[in-house]
């Protein structure tokens, strides 16, 4: 089942590495928000699927 997952991330290089090694679409990129000191990613994804890149809290 698709489902919506975020993470949190330190720095736009750990959020790049996420997108690219989960190989998350363009499509299914929600919204991307940025604090002072940290990146929220909110996406569609297969709940089934485990990341293979974590963010900050995993």
């Amino acid at each position: 089942m698709i489902v919506l997952k975020s993470d949190y991330f330190s720095s736009h290089e750990r959020l790049t590495r996420f997108i690219n090694e989960n190989h998350i679409k363009r499509e299914d990129i929600l919204a991307i928000t940025q604090a002072p000191s940290f990146f929220t990613i909110f996406f569609y994804a297969d709940d089934a699927v485990e990341e293979v890149t974590h963010g900050l809290f995993s």
